[in-house]
């Protein structure tokens, strides 16, 4: 549980680059994923194209630690999943295990949430050149931190709970 209370979203980053060790550590990870009937319905985009970067991160307000990162893993969804409505927790779920992942590496990284979002999917594919059968999850910035990785509050919260008995 430790990895997990000691993940944060870190949005600053250092100059220095991701080893592909730590990409396919992440990537595995995130294949690792529970998915609903199994369907696995994710292709992962890793972009280290630095311009390409840069343009993402006016995708949104949200998108801007893109501007410093410079890696970014871009999960999305494939489409003609037999589950279709479970895809957004299958997609979560992985984007979860590469955020863990990348904070046991001591990677710094940050979700950005891109799906449901019509005018950030459409912003997205521009930039991509996404092919009609993949959409944009979401974008994971991803680098070294270059500021304070420590949590600083437990979210715990005992008035969140019901017990059903």
């Amino acid at each position: 549980m430790s990895l997990i209370l000691s993940r944060k979203s870190i949005r600053k980053f250092t100059t220095e680059g991701v080893d592909q060790t730590s990409i396919d550590a992440m990537l595995t990870a995130a294949m690792q994923a529970p998915s609903a009937r199994n369907q696995q319905p994710w292709e992962f985009i890793v972009i280290k194209n630095k311009p390409m970067i840069d343009q993402l991160s006016e995708v949104s307000n949200g998108a801007k630690p893109l501007k410093s990162a410079p890696l970014a893993i871009m999960p999305v969804i494939k489409k003609d999943a037999p589950a279709p409505h479970m895809c957004p927790q299958d997609l979560a779920a992985a984007t979860q295990n590469i955020l863990l992942t990348a904070t046991e590496l001591n990677l710094g990284a940050v979700w950005i949430g891109v799906f449901p979002l019509e005018d950030r999917i459409q912003k997205v594919r521009e930039i991509i050149d996404l092919p009609s059968h993949l959409t944009p999850f979401c974008m994971i910035a991803i680098g070294h931190p270059d500021q304070s990785t420590e949590v600083t509050k437990l979210r715990y919260d005992a008035s969140r709970i019901t017990v059903v008995e």
